[in-house]
């Protein structure tokens, strides 16, 4: 019994150095949680801009290019340097105002109302889930593209079978079934607020291109099109784009035997030590050009011969072969529909993210919309 005082100072003294000894081990798993939450949210803008260089990782397959505009559509956007200068603005909204398209799916040439037309193309172009502000900077960028195409003459290409520009409103419907009442009103209201809105540098219409992902940054149009095409569509620079590595979609695989990459790009005697070497790269890692087999290659033609989603990849060798790591997807010049997304969900509105994507172009409403 005359121990027990004793004892009470023993364990109050233990509790009082254990007490103790827990507070470092707080703090340290504290600081633990607060690295771990700061390598979560800046690693991604710091990849993007330090690290833009070769890296490699998990094999898969290619897969076709989605829609992302008009990367899938006639000349203009193909080759935007052909012409030293855009042609004269159609006429504005009005009961005029309509698309001649041709049809692939169909065979058949077809006039459709503008508003129509746009309502189609942004079915056809955007998750219509997205934030309105998004779908908006799209249909705005669409209708300025296509009211382009529309004034140099000729038919705008289209494949209602594969919902690529223009879909007809019944086969909306019979995708949509029961939500097609919500998906039109969506269309209907964003083309609303924004039809006859186009997008002008110098009083004429800009080349309003888009596409579906960037690697992280978008590319100035001498490095995809053709080296002076900057010098005719100066608001077609490189901006960045960091939201865009959070999309489904960013990262994508392909691998191939040293013969199928003989085969797609036409050359041989591919080393299988390194058959590919020399690529240079721009600041969000799409590649300039890389030597294959002896050749130069832009990363345009590798993209275009392989199938790959877009011309920002690295790669790595396998046995008998290759492996290639793709980011983003798409031709990179313009809007990006995944950062518009990413923008409109931190709040800005559409104007700003036009003025974003074609740096120094002027947004036009007509009087008559």
């Amino acid at each position: 019994m005359q121990n027990r005082p004793v004892q009470q100072k023993f364990w109050k003294k233990k509790e009082r150095k254990m007490k103790k000894s827990s507070r470092p081990a707080l703090k340290r798993l504290f600081l633990c949680f607060l690295l771990l939450y700061l390598l979560i949210t800046l690693l991604p803008p710091l990849l993007y801009y330090y690290i833009p260089g070769p890296t490699a990782s998990a094999p898969g397959q290619a897969v076709p290019e989605p829609t992302p505009g008009p990367a899938l559509s006639p000349a203009p956007s193909q080759d935007p340097g052909v012409s030293s200068a855009l042609p004269e603005p159609a006429a504005g909204p009005g009961s005029s105002d309509s698309f001649t398209l041709y049809d692939s799916a169909t065979e058949k040439s077809l006039t459709v109302p503008a508003r129509e037309f746009l309502m189609a193309d942004l079915a056809c172009e955007m998750d219509l889930h997205a934030p309105k502000e998004a779908l908006k900077a799209q249909a705005v960028a669409a209708y300025t593209y296509y009211s382009r195409q529309r004034a140099a003459g000729g038919e705008i290409a289209c494949d209602s079978g594969k919902w690529l520009v223009y879909v007809p409103e019944e086969v909306m419907r019979e995708r949509w079934g029961e939500d097609y009442e919500e998906y039109r009103q969506i269309l209907s209201g964003v083309v609303d607020e924004v039809y006859g809105q186009t997008l002008t540098y110098g009083g004429e219409l800009i080349l309003a291109s888009y596409f579906a992902i960037s690697p992280g940054g978008t590319e100035s149009v001498q490095n995809v099109w053709a080296e002076d095409a900057d010098k005719d569509h100066p608001y077609l620079q490189a901006v960045a784009s960091p939201g865009d590595m959070f999309s489904d979609g960013y990262l994508s695989y392909a691998g191939f035997t040293l013969e199928e990459l003989e085969g797609a790009l036409g050359v041989s005697g591919l080393d299988p030590e390194e058959p590919l070497s020399g690529a240079e790269y721009t600041p969000s890692g799409t590649v300039l050009s890389v030597d294959i087999g002896g050749e130069s290659f832009t990363g345009q033609e590798v993209r275009a011969a392989l199938g790959l989603r877009s011309a920002a990849f690295t790669w790595e060798p396998t046995e008998g072969g290759l492996r290639f790591t793709v980011r983003g997807w798409g031709h990179g010049v313009g809007l990006s529909q995944a950062g518009a997304v990413f923008m409109a969900k931190a709040g800005a509105g559409y104007r700003e993210i036009l003025e974003h994507y074609y740096p120094g172009a002027e947004l036009e409403v007509d009087k008559r919309s």
